[in-house]
């Protein structure tokens, strides 16, 4: 009766489950993952962080004890060439022996070597500085020297173990990352619980369709029909009624309603034994919680150890400090008698020298105690995961 005839549908589905995955399913469990991987990828790049920062902080104080060194043995020479140009003086007066102007030479050979050795250091220390903080091998840093300006005194943290252990505990990125693994767990167990459950949902439809179209004026139906018995039969009346509201756009029919469908039903998915697959991925996520919170107790004792370990070695460079201090002042004591001695005729060259080697030592052992009581709270800082904050350095991507 149409020719061309256009068809037009529309159609809404509607399923709620009722028990399995009506508060939680796959696709919100994927969502909730995604946001404590954004939260966990934050924490990776905090720990990777920190863990530079304590590297860059321990490379920098050695580089500044190199540099320090450096100029100690440089004073050193400084000091074995005066001593000797009084050697010298000494001999001319008569009060020495000339071979003891070769002991003087032999002391500024060794201290020159001694030069070259902490120059060699320098250089070491400084390409392990730059090599943390340079983005690439081109970079222009690696065309430049190093000089550090930060004060070498600083004042070690006054805590206690309790105090420090707390602050790890709540800082400490590892930790971060084993509590949103567990959380990740927590949310594989929700599901698997979820998908025990029997798959009964509640479904609903509705849908109308339209035609439309051209009439025929060809069509000639095989059969009889109202029109064709009786063109005056209200049956008639009633088909060219119904004719007419097809031809035209066939989405007239959508908009006006005129052929709804609706349909109500309840969809039963009950596996007769059990979802066995369910149950096995809920006891092997159990057994992945289990692990977690051993890890977790094995990341905490190993905290432990770290804050132990980084409050005993303070403590110790403290007390090393505090001795190399008093060995030095009291080398410099022991160096200056000596040399009144040797003016006076009541000492020997070599006691001198001797004395002035061991001058220049502890003056060493000093510049290292420092350092390492320096790199001492810097490794505190790493393992209470306090470096960041400590140095006031904030975390950002680059855009």
């Amino acid at each position: 009766m149409l020719s061309p005839q256009l068809n037009a549908s529309l159609g809404f589905n509607v399923l709620q489950p009722l028990f399995r995955g009506r508060k939680f399913d796959q696709t919100r469990r994927n969502i909730e993952i995604a946001k404590r991987n954004i939260s966990l990828t934050d924490t990776q790049f905090r720990q990777r962080s920190i863990e530079t920062v304590a590297s860059v902080q321990k490379a920098y104080w050695d580089l500044t004890y190199a540099l320090r060194n450096l100029q100690v043995q440089r004073d050193a020479v400084r000091d074995a060439k005066a001593q000797l140009e009084h050697n010298r003086r000494l001999v001319n007066e008569g009060q020495l022996a000339p071979i003891d102007i070769v002991a003087g030479e032999t002391q500024v050979a060794n201290f020159e070597q001694a030069v070259y050795d902490a120059l060699n250091t320098v250089n070491l220390a400084e390409n392990v500085l730059k090599n943390l903080i340079s983005p690439n091998r081109n970079d222009l840093l690696w065309g430049q020297a190093i000089v550090p300006v930060e004060p070498v005194e600083i004042a070690p943290p006054v805590t206690t173990l309790g105090e420090a252990m707390n602050t790890a505990i709540e800082n400490r990125p590892e930790l971060e990352i084993n509590r949103a693994q567990k959380d990740i767990n927590l949310l594989d167990q929700r599901l698997y619980r979820d998908l025990k459950q029997p798959q009964i949902d509640f479904v609903a439809s509705y849908s109308t369709s339209g035609i439309g179209g051209d009439p025929n004026r060809n069509f000639s139906p095989n059969f009889p029909t109202p029109c064709t018995t009786d063109p005056t039969s209200p049956a008639c009346v009633q088909q060219l009624k119904n004719l007419a509201l097809l031809t035209g756009n066939p989405y007239s029919g959508l908009i006006a309603n005129r052929y709804p469908v609706f349909r109500f039903g309840v969809n039963f998915n009950l596996p007769l034994f059990g979802d066995k697959t369910a149950a096995a991925q809920l006891g092997h996520a159990k057994v992945e919680a289990e692990k977690l919170e051993i890890q977790r107790e094995q990341i905490e004792q190993g905290v432990q150890v770290e804050v132990r370990n980084a409050l005993q070695s303070i403590r110790t460079s403290e007390a090393r400090l505090r001795a190399a201090s008093v060995a030095r002042e009291n080398t410099a004591k022991q160096y200056d008698s000596e040399q009144r001695k040797l003016d006076e005729g009541q000492s020997d060259v070599y006691k001198v020298l001797e004395r002035q080697t061991a001058l220049t030592a502890a003056r060493s052992m000093e510049l290292r105690a420092r350092t390492e009581l320096n790199k001492a709270i810097a490794e505190l800082q790493r393992a209470t995961g306090n470096s960041l904050k400590a140095n006031d350095i904030e975390t950002k991507l680059k855009k």
